[in-house]
């Protein structure tokens, strides 16, 4: 087994892959099976969780096209970049795999599950995107300090919550605005396609997620089979950093176990 970093991401090695037109930064560490990470709109973010994760899987967080240095004006929806996102792992030779998409990546995440589920071992969302009824659309329009209290219930947790980058926000922004307003807050077509989809699915909230309310996350547990919700207590939108041992607990419990998870149908919450 191998030891998990003090630093976040220290064990991560970077490698680009050319797919669909793009060259594709990732970022990678651990042995196992392959565990695909797709980030929210802030970019890659190497986490704790990610590291404990990596005890047990090989992890690969992609660096979605447009979010580095690369620009990406052709995507024009969601599907998209889901698509993009496929051939990438194709690209890496990977004919199955578990899928873990956060917030902006958990929406993108959504569509690769419904366009490709017969590559999915299992589905992983962490506040996603996907539905966002009563949403606060986080943005420059926001100060440090609110935006803050939107993704963080601990911001003093390693890492240390830091407000964006206003060049890198400028560059992402307007590609996160674009791909979200092509799909509705709640999407019925989509909801359609959610009962279709048998991939094993876990969607995780934290109950003080500031950016998407949680309810959003019970969309999947009525209308997808083979789902479930979690809330994990005392984190926000960022649920990796607020809460990372209550985050890789639960998920890595769901991608071991298999088809033999369960959790109890009177609570939904985790507070450990």
């Amino acid at each position: 087994m191998t030891t998990t970093p003090t630093v976040p991401g220290a064990a991560f090695t970077e490698h680009a892959v050319e797919a669909d037109g793009f060259t594709i930064r990732y970022f990678e560490t651990g042995e196992g099976d392959a565990l695909v990470v797709l980030h929210g709109a802030g970019g890659p973010v190497f986490s704790p969780a990610l590291d404990i994760l990596a005890d047990r899987y090989r992890v690969i967080l992609f660096e979605m096209p447009g979010f580095g240095e690369q620009p990406n004006d052709r995507h024009q929806s969601l599907a998209e970049m889901a698509a993009t996102i496929d051939a990438a792992t194709r690209a890496l030779g990977l004919e199955f795999y578990h899928l873990l998409g956060t917030s902006f990546g958990g929406a993108v995440a959504t569509h690769l599950a419904l366009n490709h589920s017969e590559r999915l071992a299992s589905l992983v969302l962490e506040a996603p995107a996907t539905f966002r009824v009563g949403s606060t659309p986080p943005g420059p329009h926001l100060a440090p300090d609110e935006m803050r209290r939107m993704f963080r219930r601990h911001p003093e947790r390693v890492p240390a919550w830091q407000p964006p980058d206003p060049s890198a926000a400028a560059r992402v922004w307007p590609l996160v605005g674009r791909l979200l307003a092509e799909t509705p807050e709640y999407d019925e077509q989509l909801v359609a396609r959610l009962s279709t989809c048998q991939v094993r699915t876990l969607v995780v909230f934290g109950d003080y997620d500031g950016v998407t309310p949680s309810d959003n996350g019970r969309v999947f547990r009525r209308h997808m089979p083979n789902s479930h919700f979690v809330l994990v207590h005392d984190a926000a939108h960022d649920i990796q950093a607020d809460r990372p041992e209550a985050f890789a607990d639960v998920v890595g419990d769901f991608l071991t176990r298999g088809w033999s998870f369960a959790l109890p149908e009177e609570s939904t919450l985790i507070n450990p």
